[in-house]
């Protein structure tokens, strides 16, 4: 197209935006509502993935001795377990160690294991593996090695993680028919919101078509419209989880520190923002085209 004919339908863009001010906001608000739930889910599951990332590379190994085991034996098998490939980092912790520890984080219980006895919490090998080590397999196979008359027990916590990231799984898949559901949803909810602007302007739109004018030459406003409802809807929508992620993910975090074990719960990354403003457009000027669509084959 010539540089004019863009110039005249950017105008006309520009003028329907204006006179229809009221219903292009209503438009906009509804995909910055569609893009809000979107990018809500997508900052949760982003920061659940993180958060599993960050227990499956911080996987501990308890070896449990038994008591009856000397000292000196139990810090020559901590030399050995320390000298395995897999091992990234091994820590002897021993009887008083141990009731310390749960003391410091249980203060009731001191009277509780006063009255068991002093061999109640045995000493133990924390076990830190190493980063390519980590997989279930791979942590249930460097327990069967490291099994011995020495140890009593040998637990890895790797079972709950596991399952934990099938829930994930489950869940980002819900997340996803959910967000299919909801982006699907908008686009309807938009194609009507403009159905009502194309309507206004229908005698303006009839003649049109009746002197010849080309599915295109109508479309391209609207697709310009719907470009700017979702650019300004999404912006909307980022700005409303921003102040989610300062105001509520911050005060869940300091109320869920120690089941997060310090992982900052994140803002989304730009390139996720980037996709919420794609989604944005998309949901606009699907909205805009559905309705010139609808307008196109009812017109005479």
């Amino acid at each position: 197209m010539k540089p004019a004919l863009w110039a005249h339908l950017v105008r006309r863009a520009v003028r329907s935006l204006w006179e229809n001010l009221y219903l292009n906001a209503v438009a906009a608000g509804v995909i910055g509502a569609a893009v809000t739930l979107v990018g809500v889910f997508l900052m949760i599951m982003v920061n659940l993935s993180e958060l599993v990332d960050a227990w499956d590379r911080d996987v501990h190994v308890s070896a449990y001795f038994y008591t009856d085991v000397p000292v000196d034996r139990r810090f020559a098998v901590k030399d050995d377990v320390g000298r395995l490939e897999e091992v990234h980092s091994v820590r002897y912790i021993s009887e008083v160690e141990a009731r310390a520890w749960l003391i410091e984080r249980l203060p009731e219980i001191d009277r509780v294991l006063e009255a068991l006895g002093d061999d109640v919490l045995p000493a133990s090998l924390e076990i830190t593996l190493q980063d390519g080590a980590t997989r279930p397999s791979d942590i249930e196979s460097f327990a069967s090695r490291i099994a011995s008359e020495d140890f009593e027990r040998i637990d890895y916590g790797q079972e709950w993680v596991q399952r934990f990231n099938s829930f994930l799984s489950l869940l980002q898949l819900l997340g996803v028919a959910m967000g299919f559901l909801i982006l699907t949803a908008a686009v309807f909810l938009v194609g009507n919101t403009m159905h009502l602007v194309t309507y206004a302007r229908r005698a303006e739109l009839e003649t049109m078509k009746l002197v010849g004018a080309t599915w295109i030459f109508i479309a391209i406003p609207f697709f310009l419209e719907g470009i700017v409802q979702g650019v300004v809807g999404s912006s909307a929508a980022i700005g409303a989880l921003f102040v989610l992620h300062r105001f509520l993910l911050v005060r869940l975090q300091t109320a869920l520190q120690l089941a997060l074990g310090g992982q900052v719960l994140d803002f989304l990354t730009p390139g996720w923002l980037a996709v919420l403003v794609l989604s944005g457009v998309v949901l606009g000027v699907c909205g805009s085209l559905i309705s010139v669509r609808r307008f196109w084959q009812a017109a005479p």
